[in-house]
């Protein structure tokens, strides 16, 4: 078992049109995929505040992240944008002619949080030696990320053009900045 999760691990960073066309002949039922979310996005949340308690940052100036951000604030937070984003990569997808299907969405978006686990899991152990270098890491791992997602949506929604996958992308970026504008407006004072 963790001989296949390594090799679709290597696959997903080596490979990515390949290792989605592995996720989705898993066929996983919307449940599986909705677990495997939540298991990723809860390890992430406890990888990042265990290397935020060894290595205090500050966020603004005399405020630590610690103080700003609670560990069941950070998990809600990131399990609302995977959501709303699995279901605006379906849409937009969709909308320019796509096929992909919001469970087969669902299911490489939670593979992708497991991946996040997995880098941030690698970060931790990193800050020990160097913390510099895992923050570099880290950001380098998220803009390869959005390869990897690029490669995703193009296979799932059959798109063949990664110029096209990029367009859904963008159109769901767009989608997202309207969503969070209108569920956070209201709670901004003027």
């Amino acid at each position: 078992m963790m001989d296949r999760f390594r090799d679709l691990v290597v696959l997903t960073v080596l490979r990515p049109a390949e290792a989605i066309e592995a996720i989705l002949a898993l066929k996983l039922p919307v449940r599986v995929s909705w677990t495997v979310l939540v298991l990723g996005l809860l390890t992430s949340t406890v990888m990042i505040f265990l290397r935020a308690m060894l290595h205090p940052i500050e966020v603004l100036p005399g405020v630590l992240f610690l103080d700003a951000v609670t560990p069941f604030g950070l998990f809600t937070t990131m399990i609302i944008v995977a959501a709303s984003g699995a279901a605006l990569l379906t849409f937009s997808g969709r909308q320019i002619g796509g096929e992909g299907r919001f469970a087969q969405v669902l299911a490489f978006v939670a593979w992708l949080q497991v991946m996040r686990a997995v880098v941030e899991t690698l970060a931790l152990a990193m800050s020990l030696v160097a913390f510099g270098l895992s923050v570099i890491a880290i950001n380098l791992a998220g803009l390869y990320g959005l390869w990897i997602l690029l490669h995703f949506q193009n296979r799932t929604h059959g798109f063949n053009s990664l110029l096209r996958a990029g367009g859904s992308l963008a159109l769901a970026f767009v989608g997202m900045v309207v969503i969070a504008t209108v569920f956070v407006a209201p709670f901004i004072s003027v």
